[in-house]
């Protein structure tokens, strides 16, 4: 049986798939040395590169779905839950109870266990931490690779480690997240020039002005226009009902989400390639001299809704789904690379005639509190903002993929931090150029706890040191 992750972009055929029904059939598994190595275990397939590719066994997650009720006194609440349970189902949860994620993750689909031990992007609101939600898991058990179910609870000195563990050190199959009420957020849309500051040799707008009081901020960087589309994302003053306009609102954010911008594709297969590219060329120009600016700026203009509300369900089959890679920056070093970056795609465009078909996406992730980070967090020492290159899958791969190659070979030269499980294309010798402590701990730790290779897969054992 062959598998795929969510868009794609990464299909392989294990020799074996297992889908425990519970902890007691995990534990068989995992113990029985007659089934292939490596073992993965999977839930929504949300990785956008081969980090969940093996020849050996698939274990599902899927069963692994409890939900229990919240304890802990106000603002010091946890939730524990299945690791296969989607954030999207742990939302509506937690919702009823008037609670939410303390990071409201933008893919719904993505599984508790594997936020937990993997990472996923979008960030807390506010002047402080955490940026991402594995940091905020307060506890998690996983069952090991000799088979012992092991807890690491709140404080133990482990947790860090855990937080990022790939699946390396063991399965998880439970999760304790720290939750909070339920917050409202304000968005609004600004489009700033960056090219008119570029062409007079004037510094860039700051990050602290291009946020302009939010709390946080979601951009839509156009590379080959020199600007960038910002929703800004504020905690709401009052928390009343939403009027019936911002619910019209968010479903129409929520339609543009889902369908990446590119709704006609699924038709436009059945036309020759030749003139696919072309309605795609022109497509891309009508997007953003107009579509972006008209669709954001003028019509959703600005509106309240939960922020929990506006998590993404990304529903299969995969026909509107687009592809993308993650890289993290030092938010002090924006004025640098940005231009840095803008002067490789339209360089990489003239050399290759290659260019991405959708706006970089710019997320601004706060610092991770330090009493509660991950090994290998994007954001463990300060603000960071992503550089996250997107594109049609289907529009030229090999293209597609030399730009990631080049684009990996920049940010690790400008100081960039990649995602193991989002980053394409990530090769050994990049990522030797990253390697910071936490990858050499995380190495240690995985000799010891799995000796044998049970959980080591081809893509961690070529990254690792």
């Amino acid at each position: 049986m062959s598998i795929s992750n969510w868009n794609g972009s990464a299909r392989f055929t294990p020799a074996k798939i297992c889908t425990p029904a519970g902890l007691p059939e995990l534990q068989r598994i995992v113990t029985d040395r007659r089934l292939p190595k490596p073992l993965r275990a999977v839930g929504e397939l949300h990785s956008l590169n081969d980090s969940a590719v093996t020849a050996g066994t698939v274990i599902f997650m899927r069963h692994f779905k409890t939900m229990g009720e919240p304890v802990g006194p106000p603002g010091h609440q946890t939730v524990t839950v299945g690791a296969g349970v989607r954030m999207f189902d742990l939302n509506r949860h937690l919702k009823r109870r008037g609670l939410q994620l303390c990071v409201v993750p933008e893919i719904g689909n993505a599984t508790a266990g594997s936020v937990a031990c993997c990472g996923t992007k979008d960030s807390s609101l506010g002047p402080t931490g955490p940026g991402h939600i594995a940091a905020t898991v307060r506890g998690m058990r996983i069952m090991t690779a000799t088979g012992v179910n092991e807890e690491i609870g709140p404080g133990d000195p482990r947790l860090p480690l855990m937080r990022s563990s790939y699946g390396l050190l063991g399965i998880v199959h439970e999760v304790t997240f720290a939750v909070q009420r339920r917050q409202k957020i304000k968005y609004e849309y600004v489009t700033v020039d960056l090219g008119a500051k570029i062409d007079r040799g004037e510094p860039l707008p700051t990050l602290e002005k291009i946020l302009g009081g939010a709390g946080g901020f979601l951009g839509f960087l156009l590379p080959y226009r020199r600007r960038i589309l910002v929703e800004r994302r504020r905690i709401a003053r009052f928390q009343l009902e939403i009027p019936g306009l911002d619910w019209l609102k968010l479903k129409l954010r929520t339609f543009a989400w889902r369908t990446g911008a590119r709704p006609f594709m699924g038709p436009l297969r059945l036309l020759p390639r030749g003139v696919r590219k072309w309605i795609v060329t022109m497509w891309i120009g009508y997007l953003e001299r107009f579509f972006l600016g008209f669709f954001f700026v003028w019509l959703l203009q600005r509106f309240t809704t939960f922020r929990a509300d506006a998590m993404i369900d990304f529903k299969r089959p995969v026909s509107s789904y687009f592809d993308f890679t993650f890289w993290a920056f030092p938010a002090s070093e924006w004025g640098k690379i940005v231009p840095r970056f803008l002067e490789f795609c339209e360089e990489w465009q003239r050399r290759t005639s290659f260019r991405t078909a959708l706006p970089t996406e710019v997320y601004f992730i706060r610092k991770d509190d330090p009493h509660n980070d991950a090994l290998l967090s994007f954001c463990r020492d300060e603000d960071i903002f992503t550089l996250d290159l997107v594109n049609w899958t289907d529009e030229d791969p090999a293209g597609w993929r030399e730009m990631n190659e080049a684009f990996n070979d920049f940010a690790a030269d400008n100081g960039g931090r990649p995602l193991l499980n989002q980053t394409k294309e990530l090769s050994a010798n990049v990522a030797k150029l990253v390697w910071k402590k936490g990858w050499h701990e995380l190495a240690a730790a995985r000799r010891e706890y799995d000796p044998d290779r049970r959980f080591l897969t081809p893509f961690f054992e070529k990254l690792l040191p």
